[in-house]
């Protein structure tokens, strides 16, 4: 997974409002609109069994490079329209990431909120689990962290999607969302039948040091060659910061294909939701556990995924278990501006296709710098 969402660590730059802080979705700054981003490239070694070894440049080894501006207005009686406009670029070379032809491509939305009873998104946005389950990850590791292996917490969006985000019950808050048209690139127009459509529940309780979470995703598919299937997505995940370490366990059975349109399409089925034995009655359970352990100025930060498939390959082979493993540092320079270094091995996968009949393994060792504004 490629973390996008901006946390409580950004240190933001105010537009237009200096007092505005941080840009965090669910934080308590003034009314106003706020300008951020974050830089993220560095230098890879990659080597991937039966295609060699390549060297180049690495844009969002750490976490997405991104900008973007959001803002809030008080109404009356404690009620609050809210937006957010962001994109995702390629550091590298300056592209926008994946969507060339979206203005704004990570989120586009805008909402009406109130303390005692929520809000409600409207617009291009990151799904409910997405949203809740992103925290469990430790580190995003360009493709080699948490949303490798579940996809329904990957970093991807929907189009015409509507979010509820209740308020907190001490420490309890629930979401659910639906997408009327998850991609517009195949659009057609409001036959809501023919279109790729999305349903995401959540639960996320954290009090202290403890994050527990779970949810539950389910994709409708329009006209494809996937036969009807229904993509569904099961996930439950707990962490605890014990100040000497940071644990996350977590859990997922994903059925029918990826939920995220964020899969490969390797037997050409119209739609990214993994390979058709998959699609066609497939199943796989994922495994993780991750660490963050503070060691000198920076952070340690060990994760391991294995995730196991319940399908068959067609020349009768059982697809096998695949395993990704990760270590790195990160090093903080300042409040804004860290370094990292990272290296992970996937077995039995591969960044682009994912679960792969070749049985390929991938090494990628990775260093480079996130700068934050």
């Amino acid at each position: 997974m490629k973390k996008y969402v901006v946390s409580a660590a950004l240190t933001s730059a105010a537009f237009f409002y200096p007092s505005v802080g941080h840009a965090d979705p669910d934080d308590d700054t003034p009314a106003g609109v706020t300008l951020y981003g974050l830089i993220d490239i560095g230098v890879a070694s990659q080597h991937t069994s039966g295609q060699g070894t390549r060297n180049g440049m690495i844009t969002g080894g750490q976490t997405d490079s991104l900008w973007g501006m959001r803002g809030k207005e008080d109404l009356s009686g404690g009620w609050r329209a809210s937006f957010q406009l962001e994109t995702g670029f390629n550091a590298a070379n300056g592209l926008v990431e994946d969507d060339a032809n979206r203005l704004f491509n990570y989120n586009a939305w805008v909402g009406l909120g109130h303390d005692a009873v929520g809000e409600l998104r409207l617009g291009r946005q990151a799904t409910i689990a997405n949203q809740f389950f992103g925290d469990l990850e430790q580190a995003g590791w360009k493709d080699m962290g948490l949303g490798a292996t579940f996809k329904a917490s990957d970093t991807f969006q929907f189009d015409n999607t509507v979010n509820y985000l209740s308020p907190s019950f001490g420490g309890l808050k629930f979401g659910m969302g639906y997408s009327f048209n998850a991609d517009d690139g195949s659009a057609s127009g409001f036959r809501t039948a023919n279109n790729n459509r999305a349903y995401s529940l959540g639960l996320r309780y954290e009090q202290g040091p403890l994050l527990a979470v779970a949810t539950w995703d389910q994709m409708r598919l329009g006209a494809t060659d996937a036969g009807g299937a229904r993509p569904r997505a099961l996930q439950l995940g707990v962490s605890y910061d014990f100040d000497v370490v940071k644990i996350a366990v977590a859990w997922t059975r994903q059925q029918d294909g990826f939920v995220g349109l964020d899969g490969a399409d390797p037997d050409g089925l119209g739609v990214d939701i993994g390979p058709a034995a998959f699609v066609q009655g497939g199943r796989v359970d994922a495994w993780f556990l991750g660490a963050t352990v503070p060691m000198g100025p920076g952070s340690l930060v060990a994760q391991w995924s294995p995730a196991k498939p319940s399908w068959s390959w067609d020349d009768g082979r059982h697809a096998r278990t695949a395993q990704l493993a990760t270590l790195g540092y990160i090093y903080p320079l300042s409040k804004r501006t860290s370094l990292y270094s990272f290296v992970g091995y996937a077995r039995n996968y591969t960044l682009d296709n994912q679960f792969d009949p070749d049985n390929s393994h991938t090494t990628r060792v990775a260093v480079g710098i996130t700068h934050q504004f």
